[in-house]
């Protein structure tokens, strides 16, 4: 039976690399002694055991101030901790079901955006009835837009001029609106670019000209936020809407 072992022939055994090998020694999990000789670190088999019970419980994320503390717990402790473990996996879990959807969604906005391209301003209504204000204080707007963009919204009033930011979805009881759908209106659909995160009234009003050479009048363009890409510069992609009165 081999006596002693290199950090190397230790990495190459356990598939540990040698840099977390290092780390954990310097963070205290593992004291190495030198070869009086060449000062290299030498590992016995008892070594080998510890440093695989921490591979063991880097595979149940353990974090490596518990590791720290494995040798000093109880069975009670040790299970309460596995516990706490185990609850804050499942958190993890959700979160990344979560980011999975999001993801999904995102793919889905990017579909959205070939099929758009391909059917300019085709008849189509809105998937959402309202949209809501937006205050750039609003911390809960602030979390919904961080974790889905899509309930991003644009509102250009094409008698003002003026743009302004919205939600597709409510932050509060009796949220204020700033439009809703017209049941005497139709609505077209197309796709707009803007200059990423800094949309004007130049990136409306060749939508604005075509639809009214169509013989339409225009009250509202409003667009949801679908993502942002570079096509020759980095812009931001949304589903429009005209809100069209014949």
């Amino acid at each position: 039976m081999k006596n002693t072992f290199t950090i190397g022939e230790i990495s190459e055994l356990l598939k540990i690399p040698k840099s977390t090998l290092r780390y954990w020694e310097s963070a205290g999990l593992l004291t190495m002694p030198r070869d009086s000789v060449n000062n290299y670190r030498t590992y016995n088999p008892s070594s080998v055991y510890t440093i695989s019970d921490l591979a063991h419980f880097r595979c149940l994320r353990m974090s490596l101030q518990d590791m720290k503390r494995l040798p000093d717990l109880s069975p009670s402790e040790l299970a309460d901790s596995l516990i706490t473990l185990d609850r804050n996996l499942d958190n993890r879990l959700q979160e990344l079901l979560i980011a999975k959807e999001y993801i999904t969604k995102k793919m889905k906005c990017i579909e959205e955006y070939h099929l758009l391209k391909q059917n300019q301003y085709s008849k189509e209504l809105p998937d959402y009835d309202n949209i809501y204000s937006f205050s750039i204080e609003d911390k809960e707007a602030w979390s919904i837009y961080i974790k889905d963009q899509y309930q991003s919204i644009l509102l250009f009033d094409t008698k003002t001029n003026l743009i302004e930011t919205g939600l597709a979805v409510p932050t509060m009881e009796q949220h204020p609106t700033i439009w809703t759908k017209d049941s005497n209106a139709f609505y077209v659909s197309f796709v707009l670019k803007v200059g990423y995160s800094n949309p004007s009234i130049d990136d409306f009003l060749p939508h604005l000209k075509h639809l009214q050479n169509m013989g339409y009048q225009i009250s509202n363009i409003f667009a949801r936020y679908l993502f942002s890409a570079n096509e020759e510069a980095y812009y931001d992609f949304y589903k429009a809407f005209a809100e069209v009165y014949v």
